[in-house]
């Protein structure tokens, strides 16, 4: 059901660009850039959030990731060394709702124990207009890996930076449910993730 996602790269204002669900597809490590790192970033948890949204049973369904982490590089003037690493606790999502928080974390799902974590890095970021980027990323979930770009926006003013993107996934590319539901009979096809971050520069 995820998305995650990542955060890509810092801190957020707004924006809503979804993508389809061929962006997100199997793919292979890209070779590490070698820029100079752009500057860091240290991630306001209390004020940052990944989320989705989908449909279970014909209900709308919201939920986050309760525990997840970043590393973030991030400068306008510096996009080829800048990268973002988030870390996803995959038995933390959590919608409020019985049956999808009682599914979400096992084998069908997210497989949690088996595979704690999932994780999105970027490989490259690359401006598309005044404040708006696009990341190319690895989406990894339960060892598989899949290309997933990202559009985001990024505001800074002084030390403090703003971001927020949005990506649609479809969580049978990414295995997820299939065997309980691989006809989206109960359980949409489409998740939508919402990644905001608060940033602080270190």
């Amino acid at each position: 059901m995820l998305k995650v996602l990542t955060v890509a790269s810092v801190a957020l204002a707004a924006l809503s660009v979804p993508l389809s669900f061929a962006d997100a597809q199997p793919a292979k490590k890209a070779p590490a850039s070698k820029a100079a790192a752009a500057a860091g970033w240290t991630i306001d948890p209390r004020q940052s959030r990944i989320a989705f949204s989908t449909k279970w049973a014909g209900n709308a369904v919201n939920g986050t990731f309760r525990q997840w982490s970043g590393d973030i590089k991030f400068d306008p003037t510096n996009l080829a060394g800048s990268q973002a690493v988030i870390t996803i606790m995959t038995g933390s999502a959590l919608t409020g709702v019985k049956e999808p928080d009682d599914n979400l974390a096992t084998a069908d799902w997210f497989d949690a124990r088996k595979f704690p974590t999932a994780r999105y890095v970027t490989q490259s970021i690359r401006s598309v207009g005044p404040g708006r980027y696009v990341a190319d990323g690895i989406l990894t979930v339960k060892g598989m890996n899949y290309r997933v770009p990202l559009p985001f926006t990024v505001a800074i003013s002084g030390n403090v930076a703003t971001m927020s993107g949005q990506v649609k996934l479809d969580r049978m590319a990414l295995k997820l449910g299939l065997e309980s539901d691989a006809s989206a009979e109960w359980v949409a096809r489409e998740t939508v993730v919402n990644v905001a971050v608060r940033a602080t520069r270190k």
